[in-house]
């Protein structure tokens, strides 16, 4: 194992060639300059390529290391590679995993090697050509229509009703018991009650965290990347989820200009995603506001736990990057979703 700092792309880089030129036994090199990306909440994503006559053809194709933030997250990392090689045998654009490193194999941290999707985000296309945003938007529907269409059939992941349920309110639970916040406690009370609907319905493949960030576009091919919240449900689950994070895109904005611009579009573009998705499959409108339920108040927790310090995440310290008042506009998003006043 070697010790290095996860943020720095040319320490993770070389490591990764050396491990590399161990497992298939000739020397490799790097090609250019190791890059780290600024995507991923919970995560290190490093770009990187490297070069051998040893190396299957894969292995020297561009490629994105992910570290996790803790090294008792390997089971989630094995599991998430999973998910990812299934959509991809299914025919569903989803980078290969081409290894799972645990923690005491490398780099201390559980890791994932994958495939480079090319491309580019689908929030840096929308930024960079705003006059696209329509057809971006349908693209992006398209893309989730898709997914929902998968069979089951062979799913890697809890089959349960339950689980995508229990996933959303796992870290409410944990912030409330952490902190003590019994605002939380309270609301993890009425989400309980909205779990016979929630699990009602189809189910289809969620990808949990569907949004601009984790689709990388390249024309008119895409890849969705970040599996870290896929599991089967409701198709519900996951348009709700998409449409709560357009209200709050103004968190991935790299100015405070953007930030203006990002908060007062992003209504309009979830307003606009829902059309593109509706226009290609019927969605449950209670079961809809019993999704964005749990979704808010999952990210209300997420809120209040960063800036408690109570949370495992490499954005622990940037929690000013997350304001509180993210929290409050979250929580009222929850409460006017369950019904309840205030």
């Amino acid at each position: 194992m070697i010790d290095i700092n996860p943020r720095d792309a040319g320490a993770v880089a070389r490591a990764l060639c050396g491990w590399a030129a161990s497992r298939f036994g000739a020397p490799t090199s790097i090609v250019g300059a190791p890059a780290p990306v600024g995507a991923g909440f919970d995560s290190y994503i490093h770009f990187v390529q490297l070069d051998s006559p040893a190396l299957p053809p894969a292995w020297r194709a561009p490629l994105a290391v992910r570290l996790l933030p803790s090294a008792d997250r390997i089971e989630q990392a094995t599991r998430e590679a999973a998910v990812q090689g299934w959509c991809a045998a299914s025919g569903f654009p989803a980078p290969v995993v081409l290894a799972v490193l645990a923690p005491d194999e490398l780099f201390g941290l559980p890791a994932q090697v994958m495939a480079r999707a090319p491309g580019t985000t689908a929030l840096d296309a929308l930024k960079a050509r705003p006059w696209r945003a329509g057809a971006l938007l349908r693209q992006l529907a398209d893309l989730q229509l898709r997914l929902h269409a998968l069979s089951t059939a062979g799913w890697p992941g809890s089959d349960s009703p339950d689980a995508l349920v229990s996933q959303r309110l796992a870290l409410p639970r944990r912030v409330a018991a952490e902190v003590g916040d019994e605002s939380l406690a309270g609301a993890l009370r009425q989400a309980e009650a909205l779990r016979p609907l929630a699990t009602s319905g189809p189910r289809v493949v969620c990808h949990g965290d569907f949004h601009p960030l984790n689709v990388v576009v390249d024309g008119s091919s895409a890849s969705v990347i970040d599996w870290t919240d896929a599991g089967l449900g409701p198709p519900e689950a996951d348009v709700a989820r998409t449409l709560l994070l357009f209200h709050v895109a103004a968190l991935a904005a790299g100015s405070a200009l953007e930030r203006r611009v990002l908060a007062a579009v992003g209504p309009r573009l979830a307003t606009r995603y829902r059309r593109a998705y509706d226009a290609g499959a019927a969605v449950d409108r209670e079961r809809l506001r019993a999704w964005e339920a749990l979704h808010a108040l999952h990210g209300w927790s997420q809120v209040v736990g960063l800036h408690a310090g109570g949370l495992e995440s490499k954005m622990s310290a940037d929690a000013n990057r997350v304001p509180l008042a993210v929290g409050d506009y979250l929580r009222s998003r929850f409460e006017r979703a369950v019904g309840s006043p205030g």
